[in-house]
This record gives structure tokens, C-alpha cells and sequence, in this order.
């Protein structure tokens, strides 16, 4: 692990584990493609056709699961409130531990064939193979929806401008989802139709709430295992792409630093440390050679840089922020806020650009992005 990251004291959890161990053990096909070769329009339909395959056996999972403890609340309504409730309580606490462990297994198994579509073995960087950003923790993350490690690259604090307070409020605003979700749906059908329809309870109505939301997570996480993979597959192009064409070399040292805070603050406005953008700020480390810290998530002195380099060299960072901007698939309000005074007189050139990347990351068409990715002296 490069010694300028820098994490917080924390083993993996338990259930990141769990993904670990069930990652290695997927059986692992010889693949010799790279992700470049398929077109937009393959990668689409393999996609798909994961998601779709995930979304199913989700979807019948949580039928399966679902359906026992409405059928003994309903087997037992007439029976004293405790042995009711002591019923319904111990088949859900079972039927739950059973549909988390079958969905968990799903999740994971459609992360791995997404790796196995980008092929993401083919890259042998060794920040890649080990260490709580490797390719199998995060994989492993993504699938279980786990948080990423809190940590410090070159001193850079994604938590620098966000309240963690906010962060903790969304997570349990999540939690409570499908049983609202229930609990209203219940409500209006009592209201307006009854306590059956045809002749069926409405409590089975938490099977149907049941599948949908199962089928939301798995589409989630086809979707951020797609943005992390592609995000991988892009670095790698970038980085192949500025050593062909030789023009980091010709940087001044401001012009490096400027290079780096354009990244550090994209890190900073994303408000979160997004596995893509840490791919790339090691990548941009070590082609650039850098080894310490020099105030690279400070948004004034990026600034300050901006106007110190040259008007060629500005222009290639400007086209390296752009790229770091867009990586998490998102612009956030922050973003979206400052990103005005780094553009300047050329913000109705790049931000076009911004758009569009940001939107061909989140959809899936690698090659579209790719074009995009673009990094040279030349303005927009």
C-alpha cells in the first residue's frame, strides 16, 4: 500500500468479509478480452442482461422469504396477542436471516460476472491486488453496500466540507424504506378497498413491496459496480493515453501541483471518497512522481494556480479536473456551486464536456466516456 495513504484504525467488517471469502471462491473463467474491444452497445446488453438475471432471483427470494411470515400472521390472528406476536416475530427473525444471506450471495455474484465483463484480473497494479482498495474489498463493498474506509491520500480530506452528521441521517433514512413503504400501502388499501381483494389479504401486499425494493437494491448495485469497473478501465486508458503522448513530462512543478489539486479538489466537492477517484489520484501520483503533500484539497490555491501556469498548462488541468469532477458519476451541489470560478472564461466550454462525461459514466458507455477523457493543452 503506497505510503501516502493513510486510513483510519478499522479491520474489514464481518460482512465485508463474508464478500470477500464468497468472491475467491467464485469459479474464475481464463478471460483475454479487454473491455475496450466490446462496443457500447455489447457491454448495454451483457449488462443487462445481469441486471435482469440479479433483479429475478431477488425478486423470487424475497417471495419465498416474504411469504411464510404473512402467512402465520395471518394463521394466527385469532390466537392471544403474545403467541401471535412471539410467532410472527421468530418467522420473521428466521425468513430474514435466510432472505439476507440469499440476497447478499446474489448481490455478490452479480458484481463478480461485471468484473468479469471489464476483466478487471487483466490490470496488475499493485494498489489493485491488496489492501482495503483492492479490486476484491471493493467488489466486495459495492455488492454489500458497505461504506468505504475513511482515509487520507497526500493529506486530501473528502470529509473536509460535509457534515458527517448528514451522512449518518441518510443511511437510517434508507433503513426505514420498505416499512414505510408497507405501512402506507396497508393504510390506503384498508381505506379505500377493504381487508381483502378477491378475497386475498392485503398483508400479502408486502410480497409485491418486498420484490420491488430487492429489485431497486440489485439494480443499485449493478449500477455502481458498473461506474467503479469503468472507472478502472478509464484510468488505465488515461494513463496509457498521457504516456504516449508524453505530456505530463512537459510540465513546470507549478503546473504538477496544479494537476494534483485538481483532483484533490473534486475529491473534496464530491464529499466522498469514491473508489474511482482514488484510482485515479494514484495514478496521476505516480505519473507524476509525486511523494508529499503539498495542501492538495486547498480550493484557493488550486485557484491561485490556475492563474501562475501558463495558458497551455492550465488548460490540461482544467481537462484533468474535468475528468476527476465527473469520476463519481455525479456533480454535486458543491460542485455544481464553484466549479464557475476554476472554468472561468472557458466554463461554457468544459462544462458541456463536464455534463456529458458525467452522463456517459453513469449510463454505462464506456467508449462514449472514453472520448471525453481527453488530456492535452488545448481548451474545452
Amino acid at each position: 500500500m503506497h505510503k501516502s495513504i493513510q486510513f483510519k484504525p478499522k479491520n474489514p467488517s464481518l460482512l465485508e468479509k463474508f464478500g470477500i471469502y464468497y468472491l475467491r471462491i467464485f469459479r474464475k473463467k481464463d478471460l483475454s478480452h479487454r473491455v475496450f474491444d466490446l462496443s457500447d452497445e455489447e457491454l448495454s446488453k451483457r449488462m443487462n442482461r445481469i441486471s435482469n438475471k440479479g433483479i429475478f432471483l431477488s425478486a423470487l427470494v424475497g417471495i419465498i422469504c416474504v411469504w411464510p411470515i404473512v402467512y402465520v400472521d395471518l394463521l394466527k390472528a385469532n390466537e392471544p396477542w403474545y403467541l401471535h406476536y412471539s410467532w410472527v416475530i421468530g418467522v420473521t427473525v428466521v425468513a430474514s436471516l435466510i432472505e439476507f444471506y440469499f440476497l447478499f450471495l446474489i448481490a455478490l455474484k452479480v458484481v463478480h460476472n461485471v468484473s468479469e465483463l471489464i476483466n478487471m484480473r487483466a490490470n496488475k497494479k499493485e494498489f489493485l491486488q491488496s489492501g482495503p482498495f483492492s479490486i476484491t474489498n471493493i467488489l466486495a463493498r459495492t455488492a454489500l453496500e458497505i461504506p468505504d474506509p475513511e482515509l487520507h491520500i497526500l493529506g486530501i480530506d473528502p470529509f473536509k466540507r460535509i457534515s458527517k452528521k448528514n451522512l449518518l441521517i441518510l443511511g437510517l433514512l434508507y433503513k426505514f424504506k420498505i416499512a414505510l413503504t408497507n405501512i402506507v400501502l396497508k393504510f390506503l388499501l384498508r381505506t379505500f378497498v377493504g381487508k381483502t381483494i378477491a378475497g386475498i389479504s392485503i398483508n400479502y401486499i408486502a410480497l409485491p413491496v418486498e420484490c420491488f425494493w430487492n429489485a431497486v437494491v440489485i439494480r443499485r448495485v449493478v449500477k455502481e459496480a458498473r461506474l467503479r469497473m469503468f472507472g478502472f478501465a478509464l484510468c488505465n486508458y488515461i494513463a496509457d493515453e498521457v504516456i504516449h503522448d508524453g505530456v505530463l513530462d512537459q510540465l513546470s512543478s507549478e503546473a504538477v501541483d496544479g494537476c494534483m489539486r485538481a483532483i484533490g479538489n473534486a475529491v473534496v466537492m464530491a464529499q466522498n471518497y469514491h473508489p474511482n477517484m482514488i484510482i485515479l489520484l494514484l495514478r496521476f501520483e505516480h505519473l507524476l512522481h509525486v511523494n508529499h503533500a503539498r495542501h492538495y484539497d486547498d480550493w484557493n490555491l488550486f485557484l491561485a494556480t490556475l492563474q501562475k501556469v501558463s495558458e497551455k498548462e492550465r488548460n490540461l488541468i482544467l481537462d484533468v479536473f474535468t475528468i476527476a469532477a465527473s469520476f463519481d458519476g455525479r456533480i454535486s451541489r458543491l460542485e455544481a456551486k464553484n466549479i464557475k470560478d476554476a472554468y472561468g472564461e472557458y466554463y461554457e466550454l468544459y462544462l458541456p464536456r463536464l455534463e456529458q462525461l458525467t452522463h456517459h459514466l453513469r449510463s454505462g458507455e464506456l467508449h462514449a466516456a472514453a472520448d471525453l477523457c481527453k488530456i492535452d493543452f488545448t481548451a474545452g
